[in-house]
Parts: C-alpha cells; sequence; structure tokens
C-alpha cells in the first residue's frame, strides 16, 4: 500500500489533478473515498449481495479482472460525499490513517472474518484482493499509472 500512497503523493503535488476517465468523482473524492473503504472493515457491515450470490463475487477478487467503471456501492449516494478534510494533502494523511488502522486490525486479528457490504463475509486474504483491485480501479479512473512508479 505504500507504493500506492507514494504514487497519490506524487499526483497530488502536480500543478493540475488528474480529472475522471469516468464518474463524478474528483481527485480529493477519489482519495476520502479510499478512506472510507479502509475504514469499512472497523465497522459492523451488512451485506447487500445475495447469499446465493457471494460465491461468484467472491471469485471475483480471486481474478485479475479489473472491477467494472461505474461500480456502484450499495451504501453511498450517486453523487460524491461533501469534503470531509479540508485539502488534498490532508485527505491523504487520514488515507494513510485508514490503512494503519486496516493493518493494525489484521495484526491484531490475524483469523478474523469481517463482512463486506457487497462481497460478503472475507479473511485477511479476500480483503487485501478487495483494497487492492478497488486502488487499482480509482488509479486507472484517473489515468494514474502503477507500474511505471
Amino acid at each position: 500500500m505504500k507504493k500506492y500512497i507514494a504514487i497519490l503523493k506524487a499526483a497530488a503535488k502536480k500543478t493540475y489533478h488528474p480529472t475522471p476517465n469516468w464518474g463524478n468523482m474528483d481527485f480529493h473524492n477519489m482519495i476520502e473515498h479510499l478512506g472510507f473503504a479502509f475504514e469499512l472493515v472497523l465497522q459492523k457491515n451488512k451485506c447487500a449481495t445475495p447469499a446465493e450470490q457471494i460465491p461468484r463475487q467472491q471469485a471475483f477478487l480471486r481474478t485479475d479482472k479489473p472491477m467494472p467503471h461505474n461500480f456502484r456501492y450499495p451504501y453511498l449516494p450517486p453523487e460524491p460525499l461533501p469534503y470531509k478534510f479540508a485539502g488534498i494533502d490532508e485527505a491523504i494523511d487520514q488515507l494513510e490513517k485508514a490503512i494503519e488502522k486496516y493493518q493494525i486490525f489484521w495484526r491484531e486479528n490475524p483469523e478474523a472474518i469481517a463482512v463486506h457490504p457487497v462481497f460478503g463475509e472475507m479473511g485477511h486474504a479476500l480483503w487485501d484482493r478487495v483494497h487492492t483491485k478497488h486502488m487499482k480501479h480509482h488509479f486507472a479512473q484517473f489515468s494514474i499509472a502503477i507500474e511505471s512508479n
């Protein structure tokens, strides 16, 4: 995850922040959204996906297929949430803190099962897959190169 944070920090330092190729979030919204996603493991979530669809959803996580454009998270409104943080640097700092809390949770609870609102009950390995896919999805949304960094 440190690699992704370093890439975001480099993109944030540019005069013009990347614009999205799809969706209605701006760069600042996206960073705050990523932080929100890392905090999910610490919450008591209900899964919106019907139980019979969970195996297919989790199988998708085990593939290299990217998340589809305009993927809808069931508990978020269609419009971006208002900013929680005054600026992009502060949003990145909060994202780093959310990742740290996420990592501490798994260090302290390595056998835990936590409910994701879309993918259901998962252990650490699948949660990591969710976050990797999610970050790659949003980096692609903003044309932020991963492999060259």
